[in-house]
């Protein structure tokens, strides 16, 4: 059976961050998953996940005001020291995938996201997450949603993905066809790799059902893989996230578990 988390960096947004919680529980999901935790204590973030039975399923590596560090950050020692402050709150959290941000190119402040220096450190960080007990993922996000973003195309996600084996792939269904990309053909090529799975509909990014994607072909594929990973909804609500869930359990989930969550 397919399992959907929820993504609370887009879901249940109406509320206050650390309310989200109960509110993805509440509403059927047992995990969720977010970018950055690392604006409150891990501990308080690990008795949040623990009282309401939610599983962390990934979160990034700190991220600054640059969507990432790992094509900018040109000293090992301050990325060691980034990667290190990740892998405690990993820990805590009992989150076992980390997502490596590439960052932007930012013009008015002087800074650029390098691919050489994306290379190396991607490379250095796949080793010592691997030592963790960390899988490192990479995700391409259309430079569309983020300007100036460097792992925006899926050519260059390939080069990383031939050359550092233990590399995870998000595959994000709204970039992958913002891009011009079918997601059922990259999801089809990059399988053996492809360690999370992130869904909104395309166009809008909104619940899937509402645009192009034909997501009962999406589910089919992922069944007939044998996926055992988490589907993330990572979609902005039309309305709010409580009143488009009968949709989205009706597009993802045809046939409700006998327990009523996710």
């Amino acid at each position: 059976m397919i399992k959907l988390n929820a993504h609370i960096g887009f879901q249940f947004t109406e509320l206050p961050f650390l309310e989200r919680f109960r509110a993805a529980a509440k509403s059927g999901f047992r995990a969720v998953e977010f970018p950055s935790p690392y604006e409150y204590e891990a501990t308080q973030i690990a008795e949040l996940l623990d009282e309401y039975q939610l599983e962390m399923v990934q979160f990034s590596a700190p991220a600054g005001s640059t969507r990432g560090t790992t094509g900018i950050c040109a000293s090992k020692q301050e990325f060691l020291a980034e990667l290190t402050h990740a892998v405690q709150y990993a820990k805590i959290l009992d989150c076992r995938m980390l997502h490596l941000m590439s960052g932007v190119s930012l013009a008015d402040l002087g800074v650029t996201a390098d691919s050489s220096l994306y290379r190396r450190n991607l490379r250095y960080a796949a080793d010592f997450l691997a030592d963790e007990g960390i899988e490192p993922l990479i995700e391409v996000i259309s430079s569309n949603e983020v300007p100036g973003y460097l792992m925006s195309r899926f050519e260059f996600a390939e080069q990383m993905l031939e050359t550092i084996p233990n590399l995870g792939l998000i595959l994000d269904t709204y970039h992958t066809e913002l891009l011009g990309e079918d997601c059922l053909r990259k999801l089809n090529q990059w399988w053996p790799r492809v360690s999370h799975i992130q869904v909104a509909d395309f166009p809008g990014r909104n619940e899937p059902g509402t645009g192009n994607i034909d997501f009962r072909k999406l589910l089919s594929l992922l069944e007939d893989h044998a996926y055992q990973g988490w589907v993330g909804c990572e979609y902005r609500p039309q309305v709010s996230t409580v009143d488009g869930l009968d949709d989205l359990w009706k597009v993802m989930k045809p046939t409700p578990p006998e327990d009523d969550r996710w």
